[in-house]
């Protein structure tokens, strides 16, 4: 009896041995983490048929047929496949990857999702990383992120812009091997002309982060004025805003937030203007005896929930630091990482955190040279909201990669040879 129940138990131990051994293990997750030594190529060929479902179910846009989302899926796919091979080698040299950083992580800081984040840091960001996660080895990543900038600014807008920032990066790339590297430790912070054009640069970055935003029914708290020599404020005038620099201040404080500052030099001298916030930017003067007093005034109230919620948001955010630290190698990707970050910072209300990323840009290009870039692309993303917010900040963003390429052969920052210290005009 006791053998015929010992012969049993090994023949169901033998069966279990058995299933245990045959068993074929679930698939693997995939592997996020970025390792510099990725097959770009070999990466983007495994983004086959099996994925095309999950990357059409990733479109944002409703209201697409099937073939024009099969369409897209082979546009990212024939895209990917160009920036890794323009690409590869130039920016896989620069990948320094600082802890366990994640291919979802470089996805997330793009903001696509981040329903308080503006249109414009959206597309700025799209645009720096897409080239990013297609040399990190990201490719399901990559193709995610450029479905989702099809949405934004349309296939061919979107190839027209990537190639443009491919062109930023080479052209960056051969200046960087030939000059010492920037770092914020190089900004002579206590310089204080610097000090006040980076207000400058501020007060642009703060206005993109709203273009396209009505801001009538939105309620300010206004604490003061800072000049800024050297400048001027574009924008539309204020009826009755002319005259002495008391009487320009007047009247500009008595629209409070809805006045974005007086400027001089473009009437007699002695004579200052008041000008609307909305649409206004400031851009450096010829004339260093023009000046602009930019009225400081921040929101506290509106009539849609992006204010009320972000003044409770945490801006200490460690998993973007982790992707900035990834970003901050790469010349041409690091100054528009460093812009979008800042505008879009200042759309969540994380003033100082905007603040530095300005900084780090300014480091880059130099602060007239950054102020030209944010108060044109500020100008021309308002100028062209008459044909829709979309259309206004795809204008702002060509104009500001257009900026970018006329100015790579007039930098303003200086490189001193014999000491290597930069400075800046």
């Amino acid at each position: 009896m006791m053998s015929s129940k010992l012969k049993w138990l090994i023949v169901i131990q033998l069966l279990l041995n058995e299933q245990a051994l045959c068993r074929v293990p679930p698939p693997l997750a995939q592997k996020s983490t970025v390792l510099p030594g990725s097959d770009t190529h070999k990466a983007v060929e495994e983004v086959s048929k099996q994925n095309l479902d999950s990357l059409l179910g990733s479109q944002v846009q409703s209201g697409i047929s099937p073939e024009e989302k099969s369409e897209r899926i082979r546009s990212a796919h024939r895209m990917t496949s160009v920036l890794g091979a323009k690409l590869q080698e130039q920016i896989q040299a620069h990948l320094h990857i600082q802890g366990n950083i994640s291919c979802e992580e470089l996805l997330l800081a793009s903001a696509v999702d981040d329903s308080l984040s503006s249109m414009f840091p959206q597309e700025l960001l799209g645009l720096s990383l897409v080239p990013v996660l297609v040399v990190a080895g990201c490719p399901k990543e990559a193709h995610t992120l450029l479905l989702k900038l099809y949405d934004l600014l349309g296939v061919a807008d979107t190839e027209e812009l990537l190639m443009e920032v491919e062109g930023l990066i080479e052209r960056r790339m051969s200046k960087s091997a030939a000059a010492p590297t920037p770092t914020s430790a190089s900004l002579p912070s206590g310089r204080d002309q610097t000090q006040r054009h980076i207000k400058a640069v501020m007060f642009n970055i703060e206005q993109l982060a709203f273009v396209g935003e009505d801001n009538t029914n939105q309620e300010g708290h206004c604490e003061g004025w800072s000049r800024v020599n050297g400048t001027m404020l574009i924008g539309n005038t204020v009826e009755g805003g002319t005259g002495g620099l008391e009487d320009a201040v007047s009247s500009c404080e008595r629209l409070g937030f809805l006045c974005a500052g007086v400027t001089s030099g473009r009437h007699t001298s002695g004579m200052y203007q008041a000008v609307w916030k909305k649409g206004s930017h400031i851009l450096p003067s010829e004339s260093t005896e023009s000046e602009t007093w930019i009225h400081q005034c921040s929101a506290t109230a509106a009539t849609g929930h992006r204010w009320k919620r972000s003044t409770q948001r945490n801006c200490i955010n460690k998993s973007e630091q982790r992707v900035y630290s990834v970003m901050e190698w790469i010349p041409g990707v690091s100054t528009l990482y460093n812009l979008g970050t800042a505008v879009y910072y200042a759309s969540v209300n994380c003033s100082e955190t905007a603040k530095e990323r300005a900084i780090l840009s300014a480091v880059d290009l130099g602060t007239d040279a950054l102020m030209v870039a944010t108060g044109g692309t500020a100008g021309v993303a308002g100028y062209a909201l008459g044909a829709g917010v979309k259309t206004g900040v795809k204008a702002g963003v060509k104009y500001l990669l257009n900026s970018m390429k006329e100015e790579d052969d007039m930098l303003v920052n200086q490189f001193s040879s014999e000491e290597g210290i930069i400075t800046i005009d």
